[in-house]
């Protein structure tokens, strides 16, 4: 069975062990599995002191290479959302982000920082475009 695209994302960044630890260290506790989401964060983690955590979401998911659908690669963009308490936590969780990705041939194309008022928290997007195959 081919995992969808948003799902072989999730995958690489939450078996990144590196990624995982920088989250915890900021967190300054461990979780059982990376706050690493696709679309939906669960209500329980939505709080100041479960960050930093992590979205995916999809923004565009297309043929590539070839125009008249034969094609056997998606072009894939999606959004890597990180909330965190701190810019500083945000930016460099992001940072390992973006190296995980450019290290499966991803380009980071956008980032776009902000602060969520409602949770107080500074949350950074980084929109990313990249090549996959449709088959694993």
């Amino acid at each position: 069975m081919t995992k969808h695209p948003i799902v072989r994302m999730w995958d690489v960044l939450r078996k990144d062990e590196q990624l995982v630890s920088m989250m915890n260290e900021a967190r300054k506790t461990s979780a059982k599995q990376p706050l690493i989401y696709t679309f939906e964060i669960p209500e329980s983690y939505q709080k100041t002191e479960e960050a930093p955590f992590m979205r995916l979401t999809e923004i565009m998911n297309g043929n590539a290479l070839e125009n008249d659908g034969g094609s056997g690669h998606y072009r894939y963009l999606f959004a890597v959302e990180t909330f965190g308490k701190s810019i500083s936590d945000v930016h460099s969780i992001n940072e390992r982000v973006v190296e995980i990705i450019e290290s499966i041939n991803g380009i980071c194309f956008e980032r776009e920082l902000s602060k969520d008022e409602d949770f107080n928290l500074y949350n950074q997007m980084l929109s990313f475009n990249i090549i996959l195959t449709k088959k694993e």
